[in-house]
């Protein structure tokens, strides 16, 4: 890999293996004071019992090379910031050195089913399928990261968790979108939202509860404050 010049490359591995490429470029940083960052992308490749590495990380308590590869960078990023410590130039900033990683799987949200009979009881069920869209053990972070890339913005755009009304939003991108995974909205967090003046909110539909007049005020409130979109998922 040759960066030539530039001190903000994005280096990309589609075979990360145990996460070698990234160890490398962290080192790289601390020492040239570059701001390179990594992707990697690797298949959870168990590993093998009958070889002498993979009998080893399988006593440590990692099943699989993904794993190997995620405690790694932990491991190179905490050694770095441990070498720093107390002995940083006042001309030199502290690097982030944190790492978000991602699996690739289907939808957090069940889709409509367009092939099923058109028979008033296999409608109903899908209906009834539909009561609660969102797929069983999905966490809050899960969707979060889902409706952002819906929304057009890129896995790496700043959030913010915030707490209004009692309850918990994110800020995305400085509030330039707000999302809110709440399961009972109240008027309150509406309110408080629309004060934060987003050009955009996302919220549950479950969130209303089926409270039809909820959601007009909602959206009434929304309009008031010159909020560009509001969506319901």
């Amino acid at each position: 890999c040759v960066l030539g010049q530039d001190s903000s490359a994005i280096i990309v591995d589609f075979f990360a293996g145990s996460g070698s490429t990234a160890e490398a470029i962290l080192q790289l940083n601390a020492e040239d004071h570059t701001n390179h960052n990594f992707i990697l992308v690797q298949l959870p490749e168990p590993c093998n019992p009958k070889e002498r590495t993979g009998k080893a990380a399988l006593k440590a308590g990692f099943p699989n090379i993904v794993e190997i590869a995620k405690e790694r960078v932990r491991r190179a990023i905490k050694r770095l910031s441990s070498d720093e410590a107390g002995s940083l130039p006042f001309d030199k900033t502290v690097q982030d050195r944190g790492f978000r990683v991602f699996k690739l799987a289907e939808s957090n949200f069940t889709t409509w089913d367009a092939q099923v009979a058109h028979e008033p009881k296999a409608l109903q069920n899908q209906l009834d399928f539909h009561v609660d869209h969102i797929r069983d053990e999905r966490t809050p972070e899960d969707i979060l990261y889902e409706l952002l890339l819906k929304s057009g913005f890129p896995l790496t755009t700043p959030l913010e968790k915030q707490t209004l009304a009692g309850k918990t939003v994110y800020s995305v991108a400085g509030g330039a979108l707000v999302i809110c995974l709440e399961r009972e909205l109240t008027l309150e967090l509406i309110r408080a939202i629309a004060e934060s003046k987003p050009e955009r909110v996302v919220c549950l539909d479950e969130g209303f509860a089926g409270n039809d007049q909820l959601k007009a005020n909602a959206v009434q409130t929304f309009k008031t404050k010159g909020i560009v979109k509001f969506q319901t998922v």
